[in-house]
C-alpha cells in the first residue's frame, strides 16, 4: 500500500528524535511543531505517492502586500531561489506558505532527514524575509504600486542559524 512507506518513514524518524505519540490520520496527514512555534504539516500524496510539506511564514503585510504576494509568485519560477519549493498565499489566515514535494518511491529515512533540514532552513529564511516586509521593506526587485507603501528595495540575505538542533512536539 502506497502509504506504508510515509507511515514507516515517520514513525522511523519520531523514534530517532525521541518523539512519542505521532499520530498519522487516515488521510495520511500529521503536524510536527518545530521549535515551539514552526508547524511543519505534512501529508501523504496518494495519487503521485509523495510526501508534502507545508508551512506558513508569516503574514502579509498589510502595506506593500501587492509587492510582496508579486514577488512570491515570481520566486516560484526561478529554482535556484525557491530550492524548488513553492511559495503560496493561505487567503484564510492572510499568510503567506511554503510547500515541498517529494516522490516516496526510492525514498529512506536518511534522505527524508536531510530533505527535512533543508526545508526547515528555508522556513527559517522565509520567515526572515517577512519580517522585513511586515516592517515596510520592500522584496527584491520590488516597488510599490497600488495602494502599496514606498520602501526600499533589500537583497535577499540569508541568516539562517546552522548547526542548531530543531525540538519537535506533535502539533494539533
Amino acid at each position: 500500500m502506497p502509504i506504508d512507506t510515509f507511515t514507516n518513514i515517520l514513525h522511523e524518524f519520531a523514534s530517532r528524535i525521541n518523539l512519542s505519540g505521532l499520530q498519522i490520520d487516515s488521510s495520511g496527514y500529521c503536524c510536527l511543531d518545530v521549535d515551539q512555534g514552526t508547524l511543519i504539516h505534512l501529508k501523504h500524496e496518494n495519487k503521485r505517492d509523495s510526501m508534502i510539506f507545508i508551512a506558513e511564514i508569516g503574514q502579509i503585510p498589510e502595506t506593500n502586500a501587492g509587492s510582496v504576494l508579486r514577488y512570491l509568485l515570481r520566486i516560484n519560477n526561478d529554482p535556484e531561489e525557491s530550492k524548488g519549493m513553492t511559495l503560496s498565499y493561505n487567503a484564510e489566515s492572510n499568510n503567506a506558505a511554503i510547500g515541498y514535494q517529494f516522490p516516496l518511491r526510492f525514498m529512506t529515512i536518511d534522505k527524508f532527514e536531510e530533505f527535512f533540514r533543508v526545508f526547515l532552513d528555508e522556513v527559517d529564511r522565509w520567515k526572515q524575509k517577512m519580517v522585513l516586509y511586515t516592517q515596510g521593506t520592500l522584496p527584491k526587485g520590488e516597488e510599490a504600486s497600488g495602494g502599496d507603501n514606498a520602501g526600499e528595495t533589500s537583497s535577499s540575505a540569508s541568516s539562517t542559524p546552522q548547526g542548531k538542533e530543531p525540538e519537535f512536539m506533535i502539533g494539533a
